[in-house]
């Protein structure tokens, strides 16, 4: 058992072995510094609760990481801790009572605060889907169930939840906090679908943090994802195209109208487009090379006129993206009104950016392109995602095929020889 003065200059020294280790404190008994094989650090205190004695078990709790509190401070803790001990308190169990009193909304601020990894990207959320993340929790989960005491959270309650935000009991549309802006919140099973899921991460993050021991949206009913059924028509591309053109001579915005064009030919997630980086553009491969997408690193194939679109952008030399913003150094976020515009000059009022992804999805296998092409098109996880969403488009072919076996079938048990046969 190692025993030392806890310092900083002792803290910084330690280096990770092959187990867990702990270095104890010299001054203050119990408080130690514990040192895991991947490099954490953390400050620890064990005790024995009730009055101690060798018979009583001992217990540990965790004071804070090593470099968000000092060695001094974290001595301080451990005690303040030992004195809560000695007149008859046990610390480690009031931080579990407090932790199971903690309410859904609570919870989701302290997810927020804490802004954990994902466990696909080992990365915190990007601020924009973050930011989603956080309004559907805000406007669907803390209304129904933000008073509820996370350790109280049953399947059952989930199940209501989403039923309840399926039949819209969430939705308004109201006066927001800016000048002359409102709030529009929809429901339905599509909302209920993304807010579940955005539920199931927080509670999962509680369960690694030890506030409550199971998942309950874990086993709950949602919602399947629907079919993709609904998308551009070749006569559809072309009225957004003139549209666009129109708008365009109109002096709307150029790099907008661009990551639209660029929208319709490749069938990219928005985000992707918007968010494009001149680094992302493999040339001599005729790609993209998205460093971040949904399913993570991503190559995307691109036809001759999507890259000379994008080649014709002009290059700015202080920002890195394809489609710059008019101020600062960010990204163009603009093209989702400059949609609805061309849409309503087009005379397409429902359709949506999404529906051009759609189109390029269900013109590929509708031309026979396999699965697995369609799939690295989209950027899909793998085949069995674009099988799942475009069913129906699978199901044409396959029953164009059943027309075609069917035929040559009925003719052979008719009686007549095929060409192939030697007819």
């Amino acid at each position: 058992m190692a025993r030392a003065k806890i310092t900083k200059r002792l803290v910084d020294s330690l280096q990770p072995e092959a187990s867990r280790y702990v270095v104890y404190d010299m001054e203050v008994k119990g408080f130690g510094v514990r040192v895991t094989p991947s490099g954490a650090a953390t400050y620890i205190l064990e005790y024995r609760p009730d009055g101690g004695g060798r018979n009583v078990t001992k217990k540990r709790m965790s004071l804070g990481r090593v470099g968000e509190i000092t060695p001094e401070e974290a001595r301080n803790l451990a005690r303040n801790r030992l004195g809560e001990v000695r007149h008859g308190h046990d610390p480690l169990e009031d931080r579990q009572t407090k932790r199971r009193e903690m309410t859904v909304s609570g919870l989701i601020d302290q997810w927020d605060e804490e802004n954990p990894p994902g466990r696909r990207t080992g990365k915190p959320m990007e601020p924009r889907t973050k930011a989603y993340t956080l309004s559907r929790l805000r406007h669907h989960a803390v209304p129904i169930l933000g008073r509820k005491r996370v350790s109280e959270v049953t399947v059952d309650d989930i199940n209501d939840f989403i039923r309840r935000v399926s039949k819209g009991e969430t939705a308004k549309n109201a006066v927001g906090p800016r000048k002359r802006g409102r709030i529009k919140v929809r429901g339905g099973e599509g909302a209920a679908r993304k807010v579940a899921a955005d539920l199931s991460l927080v509670f999962g993050y509680a369960v690694e943090k030890g506030i409550v021991t199971a998942n309950p949206v874990s086993a709950a009913r949602k919602p399947r994802p629907g079919k993709r059924y609904d998308f551009l028509s070749e006569d559809e591309f072309a009225a957004m195209a003139e549209a666009l053109t129109a708008l365009e001579a109109e002096g709307v915005n150029p790099v907008g109208i661009a990551v639209l064009r660029l929208l319709l030919l490749t069938g990219a997630r928005p985000s992707e487009i918007e968010q494009l980086r001149w680094s992302e553009v493999d040339q001599q491969g005729r790609c993209l090379r998205l460093e971040k997408s949904k399913t993570g690193y991503s190559v995307r194939p691109l036809a001759p006129a999507a890259l000379d679109l994008i080649n014709a952008q002009p290059k700015w030399p202080k920002s890195p993206f394809v489609f710059p913003a008019s101020r600062g150094d960010g990204y163009f976020i603009g093209s989702k009104k400059i949609w609805v515009d061309a849409r309503e000059r087009a005379g397409l009022p429902n359709r949506v950016r999404y529906h051009a992804r759609h189109a390029i999805a269900s013109i590929a296998l509708s031309e026979g392109i396999d699965v697995a092409s369609v799939a690295a098109l989209m950027g899909h996880k793998g085949p069995r995602t674009t099988l799942a969403i475009y069913a129906h488009v699978i199901d044409s072919r396959a029953a164009e095929a059943a027309d075609s076996i069917g035929a040559k079938i009925a003719a052979a048990m008719a009686g007549k020889k095929s060409r192939a046969s030697g007819e």
